[in-house]
């Protein structure tokens, strides 16, 4: 049995959440169609990572751990969606190695269903893979509500809100 854990990520985590997100864009390029830039890397700033480790606890950056040793990223950012803000579960991704262990799951579990607050999904719609694993995800995970929220005008996302339904006080 392996052991799983997701971890707030520090800012001395900041490079290897660079290099998470750079294993991320290549594995995506089977739909995203990303070409590498002339320094051989995808377009991401490491720089462009510090918001993830201020005080502002609207956008987060998680580290996923299998046995202790890094397996995956998430990221949260906080977006404004039908006239309010929401924090948006951004980024999901576990290396190749790791899937299959039920990280993905316990991610979503920590971070997203054991919030009182409603959370947005925009699934890639090029994602295959991703748009079955969530749609098998809405189903098997105890989310309080799951509502297809996609925009007529939204062609790059399929968009899902979970937990809007209120939680009841005795809960937390």
């Amino acid at each position: 049995m392996h052991q799983l854990s997701i971890e707030p990520a520090k800012p001395e985590d900041k490079t290897l959440l660079f290099r998470l997100l750079q294993l991320y864009f290549f594995d995506s390029t089977q739909w995203s169609e990303e070409d590498l830039q002339e320094d051989g890397l995808y377009e991401c700033e490491e720089e462009g990572l510090l918001s993830y480790f201020g005080s502002d606890e609207r956008s987060r950056a998680y580290i996923l751990r299998v046995d202790g040793k890094p397996a995956g990223l998430a990221l949260i950012d906080s977006v404004q969606f039908e006239g309010k803000q929401i924090s948006e579960f951004a980024d999901l991704f576990v290396l190749p190695k790791y899937r299959r262990l039920g990280l993905a799951s316990a991610a979503t579990t920590q971070i997203v269903i054991n919030s009182k607050n409603p959370w947005l999904f925009a699934i890639f719609r090029k994602d295959q893979e991703a748009k079955r694993y969530w749609q098998a995800s809405f189903k098997r995970l105890p989310f309080r509500s799951v509502r297809a929220a996609d925009d007529p005008a939204e062609d790059q996302f399929h968009l899902f809100v979970v937990n809007e339904q209120s939680v009841p006080s005795d809960v937390y």
